[in-house]
């Protein structure tokens, strides 16, 4: 049973891309869904296409959600583990701000469970306006989400919020909630354009307000693929790990929570 969704937005130092992909691909996935906790994870890639301005200071490149059972031993792994053979986490990484939360569902549906996900992800990311906390819980939950679950292309949405419970990193996020709508349709985004609901919402802040058009770069990977890979998964980790050799962080874990 899913309790919380880790969501983690990244960007490699400037013409570190390819080494920052093949690390977390190949390296970083398989060694976090090794930790307990775990459920799956899979990675996007932030897509030319954006349904709103994204302000230049919003530079992430990508994008990764992992199911999580136990988000606190999810994390307490990560602490225990963090720059060690266990986890070893390559220089291409620009570590400056981390941005490394569990979320926990509120609400979700599911358009149709026998249809995998196929596609990419509209993130939205928001706050309540002052004193308008509940409200906007439930109008979210009960009239926005339906109706944007409906939407074409859409085959999954889920509202889900920030607790500091089980976090792995002593910080608090930019925003309370988010919106992660799975969406199996290139042109689904086009849905969310100048986000008309969100932003003409009087229980929205809406000097915060931000949607994220996120393409699909991997395969969702769950802990059995990991446990028992395949060959071909197997190769490219060990391909991976022989291109990384000794090129791995050494320090910055006092970053992380339990420092």
């Amino acid at each position: 049973m899913i309790e919380a969704v880790l969501v983690v937005l990244t960007k490699a130092h400037p013409g570190r891309e390819a080494d920052l992909d093949d690390w977390y691909t190949n390296i970083h996935i398989r060694d976090a869904l090794r930790f307990r906790g775990s459920i799956t994870a899979q990675r996007f890639v932030r897509s030319a296409h954006q349904p709103m301005n994204v302000p230049p200071e919003y530079d992430w490149q990508y994008f990764a959600l992992y199911d999580v059972f136990d988000p606190e031993r999810f994390s307490r792994e990560h602490w225990e583990n963090a720059l060690t053979s266990r986890m070893m986490v390559t220089t291409a990484i620009d570590d400056s701000v981390l941005e490394d939360y569990h979320y926990y569902p509120l609400a979700f549906r599911n358009n149709d469970p026998d249809t995998a996900h196929s596609g990419g992800v509209v993130f939205e990311q928001f706050n309540p306006a002052p004193g308008k906390d509940a409200e906007l819980r439930a109008w979210y939950a009960d009239h926005y989400l339906p109706a944007a679950a409906r939407r074409a292309g859409v085959q999954s949405a889920a509202l889900l919020a920030y607790r500091c419970f089980g976090q792995m990193i002593p910080t608090t996020p930019r925003y309370n909630y988010v919106g992660i709508y799975k969406v199996n349709s290139g042109d689904s985004w086009k849905a969310w354009k100048n986000v008309p609901e969100l932003a003409g919402s009087p229980l929205v802040e809406q000097e915060s307000l931000l949607v994220t058009h996120w393409d699909k770069l991997t395969d969702k990977l769950t802990k059995d693929d990991v446990q028992h890979p395949t060959a071909e998964g197997l190769a490219a980790e060990e391909g991976a790990r022989a291109r990384m050799g000794d090129d791995v962080m050494t320090g910055g874990t006092e970053k992380l929570g339990a420092a």
